[in-house]
């Protein structure tokens, strides 16, 4: 029927123009753009990205509906007369698929400078030893505020994606910023529950199958230490550090790489900072062995044992 074999091209060429190569649809595509604070942000723009599984549906519909014309055309003529209602019904399903590909295109395309996954992390310009400098900020207890996210980048199903963490992620940053070789403690958690692959099922099998939110609902991690820090501007430091997960009730030691930088008042304004707080964004970057966790009875799921993850941690000092 013409109306479906408009739908499947019209659908592919949404796939092509999309350039992801993704095979499931998604209903609110996830996008990174740039950001002045956190170096990028999900963006608020979240079109529909068809999969190649919605082109399969449109194709099936097609071969049936093709099936069904030559049924209804071989009854007809031994009718001697048209099948009316039968006819309307193959073009009511076949005008159908066209919504797929129309709404579509109507939700929009990728934002400007928008990327699919989140940007690898700049750990090798971290320092190695030694402390050299700190940040203008007091000491005190830093609190994770609203903004925070830890991403895992995932490789799965011959697709690589994003699973992101943002709901309920609660801790804090004990320390001075001015003197880092000082002893400081930190301790971050995240609800397991808040993973976000960006497909709703695939995030709950996330969920249930490989994270068993239900029996450990929370993702923690502690500092063990500092291991070496250097101002790289005014408002900047490097640092590498030691400590370890808490992931489905086992201790996984990491290390750390990232940057921590002091907000000035137009950074704290856009992040939302309370008012009278100093803010300190701390960006960071880790990487764990799945073979060498309670997830390695799942290993085969996965495309790749090292799993990147990615940590942004908006803090505010508020005591």
């Amino acid at each position: 029927m013409i109306p479906t074999g408009l739908a499947l091209a019209l659908a592919a060429v949404r796939w092509l123009v999309q350039g992801s190569g993704n095979v499931y649809t998604t209903l609110g595509k996830r996008f990174y753009v740039p950001d002045p604070d956190l170096g990028w942000r999900v963006s608020g723009d979240h079109p529909i990205w068809l999969g190649l599984e919605v082109i399969g549906v449109i194709a099936g519909i097609a071969a049936a509906l093709a099936v069904a014309a030559w049924v209804i055309r071989r009854i007809e003529r031994k009718r001697g007369r048209s099948w009316r209602w039968a006819r309307i019904a193959t073009w009511v399903v076949a005008v159908v698929p066209l919504a797929v590909p129309i709404v579509a295109f109507a939700s929009g395309g990728a934002p400007d400078r928008a990327v699919d996954v989140l940007p690898a992390g700049q750990t090798a310009a971290a320092p190695t030893s030694g402390f050299d400098g700190g940040l203008a900020l007091p000491a005190g207890r830093y609190r994770a505020v609203a903004g925070s996210s830890i991403t895992a980048r995932i490789s799965a199903g011959e697709e690589t994606f994003d699973a992101r963490f943002t709901g309920d992620l609660t801790g804090a940053w004990q320390g001075t910023p001015g003197a880092l070789d000082q002893t400081s403690t930190a301790a971050f958690s995240v609800a397991a529950t808040s993973v976000d692959t960006g497909i709703a099922l695939r995030s709950q099998h996330a969920r249930e199958e490989y994270l068993h939110a239900d029996k450990f609902p929370r993702i923690g991690f502690a500092l063990d230490a500092l291991v070496a820090a250097r101002r790289d501007a005014p408002d900047t430091v490097a640092f590498r550090a030691r400590g370890h997960l808490d992931l489905l009730g086992a201790v996984v030691p990491v290390e750390v790489t990232g940057t921590a930088r002091a907000l000035d008042a137009a950074g704290a304004a856009r992040l939302a900072i309370p008012a009278g707080a100093r803010g300190l964004v701390v960006r960071a970057d880790t990487e764990i062995s799945i073979k060498a966790t309670p997830l390695a009875a799942d290993a085969d799921s996965f495309d790749a044992d090292r799993v990147p993850i990615h940590v942004d941690l908006v803090l505010a000092n508020t005591e």
